[in-house]
């Protein structure tokens, strides 16, 4: 089965799922004409890309509560468009169709107007079932006497499917105040901004990396690589895939909308625009400028390859199937300016943050204690022991969790980076370093990891 491109958009308590080539626009809400013997969800007329248009509750169809408000999403029915009023829209998914409509029947049960529910990143999603949807008897329109009086109330239906055909889906963006689109076939997914894990010495542009399915992808500012003013907004991140099957994160201030235009509007850029390939006109006189991903990295390109976190062999390089005992997972850290590792069987789990309360200083090896959650467990700052007692530090590090003889302890660092993958030909041994805690040096992404040995750094339980 092909693959099924999704906008996603939260109502109430609900995420549901549209099927793209099923979405004209997605637009905010202009003046509402209403109209007289309508239903609850039918909350009347609404002008929205150049046509008129039923506008529906979607929550109050689904039986739902929604704020006020929102945002519209415009979707094709087989008898003309409806806008249909949702609370926000939050990603753009591009999945497996065996994966989205593997159950049928559970949905229906929920409520006959979702064709499946499915399951991604932890979250349930319904898609939506547009044309079961516009054919609900809650949209008609009624006379007194009951007569069915929407087919009059409404202008003749302009054909959608010429439109949608033919026209090609943007997603407009503002990036420091200024309008810009990408095509949607080249967005994979659209997300609300997360936390960024910054990276040592990274140019300004790269922002840092963001957990994307429980892998680390690279966060970069559309708006510096565009040489725009750099702003504190950044509402939400296009995940794009680069030639060579590279992903990253493209942040904006936020998203406006999704609109298709036809090939014949869309227009040649004139002068060359580091990222900008093309551009198309709203209104009278807004230029909205197209980007391409492939373009806009070009710049930085050598200097993205090198910050990937990825496995240090190149694709030929690398043995079709290297046996267990010839790599070791390391996970890697920062304390300071200095880059660790700790080999991945020896840590129990990894806290975001804790908060350390000191102990007497009788009390030696350790330099505090703090609650993890399901205990109390005595703490080392290796900060401390790197940096030395005057430096200025986070009173909410990071924890990394680690069994020694049977005891719980934990390390606090400055920032925990990746899990690799290292080959054990890559391990350097340390000579003559009995008084530092480490036993090896790994060269990962031209920098020196120094390999800790746990039992060095605590005392036995």
């Amino acid at each position: 089965m092909a693959q099924m491109n999704l906008l996603c958009c939260k109502t109430g308590d609900l995420t549901l799922a549209v099927q793209l080539d099923r979405v004209i626009g997605v637009v905010e809400s202009g003046l509402l004409t209403p109209l007289p013997y309508s239903g609850d969800a039918f909350e009347g007329l609404v002008e929205a890309i150049g046509q008129v248009m039923p506008r529906v509750n979607l929550a109050q169809m689904l039986g739902i509560s929604q704020p006020e408000g929102g945002i519209l999403v415009v979707v094709m029915d087989k008898g003309g468009s409806l806008a249909l009023r949702v609370q926000q829209v939050t990603s753009m998914l591009t999945l497996e169709g065996e994966q989205v409509l593997a159950n049928t029947g559970r949905a229906r049960e929920r409520c006959d107007l979702f064709m499946a529910d499915f399951e991604h990143n932890g979250e349930t999603f319904y898609l939506l079932d547009v044309d079961r949807l516009a054919a609900a008897d809650s949209l008609r329109v009624l006379a007194p006497d009951g007569e069915v009086m929407l087919a009059e109330a409404l202008p003749p239906a302009a054909p959608e499917e010429l439109i949608v055909e033919s026209h090609i889906p943007y997603l407009l963006v503002e990036i420091g105040e200024e309008t810009y689109a990408f095509e949607s076939a080249e967005v994979e997914e659209l997300h609300v901004s997360g936390p960024i894990r910054q990276m040592p010495g990274a140019p300004e542009w790269l922002l840092g990396l963001i957990d994307l399915r429980g892998k680390p992808v690279l966060a970069l500012s559309a708006g510096m690589l565009l040489g725009r003013p750099q702003t504190s907004a950044r509402e939400v991140c296009l995940v794009t895939q680069l030639e060579g099957g590279m992903e990253i994160a493209l942040f904006v201030d936020r998203a406006l909308g999704l609109e298709r235009f036809s090939p014949d509007l869309v227009y040649p850029m004139s002068q060359a625009m580091a990222g900008v390939r093309s551009y198309f006109v709203i209104g009278a006189d807004k230029i909205v400028g197209i980007i391409s991903p492939q373009k806009l990295v070009e710049q930085v390109r050598e200097q993205l390859t090198a910050a990937i976190p990825a496995d240090p062999w190149s694709a030929g390089e690398k043995p079709q199937a290297p046996a267990v005992a010839q790599h070791h997972q390391l996970l890697t850290v920062r304390v300071g300016e200095e880059l660790f590792g700790l080999t991945l069987e020896r840590i129990d789990r990894i806290l975001a943050s804790v908060r350390l309360t000191p102990l007497p200083s009788t009390v030696e090896h350790f330099d505090g204690m703090a609650d993890v959650g399901d205990g109390v467990i005595p703490v080392i700052d290796l900060r401390k022991q790197v940096q030395g007692g005057d430096a200025e530090r986070s009173s909410q590090p990071p924890c990394i969790l680690t069994m020694l003889e049977g005891s719980m302890a934990g390390i606090l660092v400055d920032q925990v980076l990746s899990i690799r993958d290292v080959p054990a030909d890559r391990f350097e041994p340390v000579k003559d370093g009995s008084k530092l805690p480490i036993s090896h040096v790994v060269p990962l992404d031209g920098r020196m990891v120094s390999v800790l040995t746990i039992d060095r750094l605590l005392p036995a339980a």
